[in-house]
C-alpha cells in the first residue's frame, strides 16, 4: 500500500505538482537587445507556477554588456498576458541590484533598466501572468 493512498491531496499545489514533475524548471532561448562588445552568453529557465511565468535569465559578456532604460530587452520565455508583471536585474559579479525592469505583456519582453557598460555578469527574474 502506497502511503498516499486515502489522502486528499491539494492538487495545484507545489507538492503534488512535485510529484509529477510539473514543478521543474525548462530552458529557453534567450533574444536580448542590448549594448554588447564582445559575444554574450545567455541561459534562460522558466517554470509555471498556476496562471504564472516564473523566469529567470543570466548573462555573461566577453567584454561588455550595458543596457538603456526603455530600449534594452529580454525576451519573455513565453507570450504574456494580462496587465503586467515584475523583474528585477542584479549584478552577480558586484553582488548588488541594478534595478526594476518592466515585463512589457504586450510584446512580451522585459525591459531592462540602466547599466554602464561592465564584463560583470547580470541577472534578470521574474514572472507574469501567462
Amino acid at each position: 500500500m502506497n502511503q498516499l493512498d486515502g489522502l486528499q491531496l491539494n492538487q495545484p499545489g507545489f507538492a503534488y505538482r512535485d510529484l509529477l514533475s510539473q514543478d521543474s524548471w525548462d530552458s529557453f532561448t534567450v533574444t536580448a537587445v542590448l549594448t554588447l562588445v564582445g559575444a554574450a552568453t545567455y541561459v534562460g529557465r522558466y517554470r509555471f507556477v498556476g496562471a504564472q511565468c516564473q523566469f529567470q535569465i543570466t548573462a555573461v559578456a566577453a567584454t561588455s554588456i550595458a543596457s538603456t532604460a526603455g530600449t534594452s530587452y529580454f525576451n519573455l520565455p513565453v507570450a504574456a498576458k494580462g496587465a503586467t508583471g515584475i523583474a528585477v536585474m542584479t549584478n552577480d559579479t558586484t553582488n548588488i541590484a541594478v534595478g526594476v525592469c518592466h515585463v512589457d505583456v504586450s510584446t512580451s519582453r522585459c525591459y531592462l533598466p540602466s547599466q554602464s557598460a561592465s564584463g560583470n555578469t547580470f541577472n534578470v527574474c521574474g514572472s507574469y501572468e501567462v
